[in-house]
């Protein structure tokens, strides 16, 4: 089991130094131990720039997702969701001012949250919402939203709720 999680490491360092063309060693992506908060940090984006590099090649490709066989804007859809909800969880954690980038915020809810009126509140806050980080008047969270990570040409116009246990529970 060591020497399979050995070859995982290795090959997800690798692919880190590759995506982000490093031009000097960068903190590996995993490797059971606790790196300190900036290590974790540009794990972060390396990991990021994998995913990135990834979309790019997926082109008009579909990979399976529980929630679907999503697209490239599927993926970067939750991908984003999970960067920026997460890092609030972080910031709050932490006690630090996190401002969540309102158009990219937008541009995420649109996506993958396609039945979320993009006028009941600024979109940094609807998206927050969404995800049962936040509430305003008008608006209760769904604990059983999911994503709408398959193409919006396929969506049916109905919120999406999730059909399979969360991998945390």
């Amino acid at each position: 089991a060591r020497s399979l999680e050995h070859i995982v490491d290795s090959l997800l360092f690798y692919a880190g130094q590759v995506a982000r063309r490093a031009e000097s060693r960068l903190p590996v992506l995993r490797d059971g131990r606790a790196a300190p908060p900036r290590e974790q940090l540009d794990t972060v984006l390396t990991a990021a720039h994998l995913l990135a590099g990834q979309l790019r090649d997926l082109g008009a490709g579909r990979a399976w997702h529980p929630s679907g066989f999503a697209d490239s804007s599927g993926w970067a859809g939750m991908a984003v969701t999970e960067i920026l909800v997460h890092g609030m969880d972080v910031a709050r954690a932490t006690q630090v001012d996190l401002l969540l980038p309102v158009a990219v915020c937008r541009r995420t809810v649109a996506r993958v949250f396609p039945w979320i009126d993009p006028t009941l509140a600024p979109a940094d806050e609807l998206l927050l919402a969404v995800t049962g980080r936040g509430c305003f008047p008008g608006f209760t969270s769904d604990p059983g939203w999911w994503w709408q990570s398959a193409p919006l040409t396929e969506w049916d116009g109905n919120p999406r709720r999730r059909d399979v246990s969360p991998g945390w529970a």
